[in-house]
């Protein structure tokens, strides 16, 4: 599987309007309940598991990407959200312009570890990370997503 074959257009959301990494986090999210196999507990639930994993250290790099994350049990399944702000966010002095939702089992699954080093590699890539984040919408970020797109298994 690729990344693009991973990703699901009706969870991409491009230019969205948020003031903070917190309020990113919780749009992505709430897209996720709104169109996908939901996890086994709510959205509230979600949220905080997503932040009390935020608090134990970072996982905003400095690209740009942050890759906020839970890992669920009882679930088995593989989720990414992915989302670009309509203007960089500001995150202890470094800039959010791609974010990364990931859900997925205790273990993370077959797909976390190679989502992420794939996510990181194109985020290295200043010019490609520029025209993935200038998106108007889904089906123009699967079609720059695919110039670079990665095998995952």
């Amino acid at each position: 599987m690729t990344l693009t074959e991973l990703l699901k257009p009706q969870l991409i959301l491009t230019r969205a309007s948020c003031t903070s990494k917190d309020e990113f986090i919780a749009k992505l999210a709430e897209l996720l309940y709104g169109n996908e196999t939901i996890p086994p507990l709510s959205l509230e639930e979600m949220l905080r598991k997503i932040q009390t994993r935020e608090e134990i250290g970072g996982t905003l790099l400095p690209s740009g990407l942050s890759v906020p994350h839970a890992r669920i049990m009882g679930y088995e399944d593989f989720v990414l959200v992915i989302g670009t702000p309509n203007e960089p966010l500001f995150h202890e002095k470094l800039q959010v312009r791609l974010m990364a939702l990931m859900i997925s089992s205790q273990s993370g699954g077959p797909y976390y570890l190679p989502t992420l080093a794939a996510l990181a590699k194109i985020s290295r890539d200043e010019e490609f990370l520029s025209r993935l984040c200038g998106a108007d919408n889904a089906e123009e970020f699967i079609q720059i997503l695919k110039e670079r797109d990665t095998e995952l298994a």
